[in-house]
């Protein structure tokens, strides 16, 4: 099969302690589509009960977009694709699938503002190389990520001596971002979209595929079960009522 090569830079976003929703569409891109109408009501219920970390995502070239001679991307001037994943369901016997809603809306401009004006703060960024084939609906993707900013930068929020920091205003050369995997190792996932997730049918019919198609891989890749714990994007929520406890207790005379 012949691939599909992406390269896409993804920002990451961390909702607020309280769950809030996108109440704010002041940066929405107006008029909104009828087709993406649905999606962000969608993604307001969701974050509005959970608050998440979530991605802003953009296609960009290695040969344009890399190195001191590239234009600095104007995010907010540039589409892209706001992507919300929820937590995997559990395995349920079959530890070899990994299932969890999905929200995407592409094409669209402000997503960085649109965040923003919704308490959500920038976290991080990565590169993300993927090559992608295709046999009918399911999809096979070969993927690996870079980083190119500080290693704190990529430490928990809560962690950091100093604030958040800001999406780089350039990218280095390709040649001077590191792979995350220092083996240089692709991550190798078989997927497929179910659309109408309110159908148990079409779920099944979904997982007995993946599941045939991981018999034919069988003795080529190595499949692994992978906690879905790695993959859990939800923010640690702030009860309201609730008393934080100082950190440091002195007790005895003062």
């Amino acid at each position: 099969m012949k691939a599909w090569e992406s390269v896409v830079r993804v920002l990451y976003f961390q909702g607020p302690p309280r769950p809030s929703g996108l109440s704010n569409q002041t940066s929405i891109e107006k008029p909104i589509r009828k087709n993406t109408a649905p999606l962000w009501r969608d993604l307001h219920q969701n974050l509005s009960r959970q608050s998440f970390v979530v991605q802003a995502r953009y296609e960009i070239l290695k040969d344009r977009d890399f190195g001191a001679d590239a234009k600095p991307m104007e995010l907010d001037a540039t589409p892209g694709i706001l992507r919300w994943t929820d937590f995997p369901d559990p395995p349920h016997g079959k530890p070899l699938l990994m299932q969890r809603k999905m929200v995407e809306l592409w094409d669209q401009r402000g997503l960085t503002s649109v965040l923003r004006d919704n308490q959500h703060q920038f976290k991080g960024e990565m590169i993300e190389e993927t090559y992608r084939f295709f046999r009918d609906e399911i999809e096979f993707a070969l993927t690996r990520q870079y980083f190119f900013n500080p290693i704190q930068d990529y430490s928990p929020l809560e962690s950091r001596t100093m604030g958040p920091s800001t999406p780089a205003s350039q990218l280095p050369a390709w040649d001077n971002i590191t792979q995350v995997d220092k083996q240089g190792r692709w991550i190798m996932q078989v997927k497929t979209h179910v659309l109408q997730d309110n159908k148990p049918d079409e779920i099944r019919k979904a997982q007995d595929k993946l599941m045939a198609l991981r018999k034919e891989l069988d003795g080529v890749f190595d499949f692994l079960a992978i906690d879905r714990k790695v993959h859990d994007t939800r923010v640690a929520q702030q009860q309201q009522g609730v008393q934080v406890l100082p950190q440091k207790v002195m007790i005895g005379k003062g």
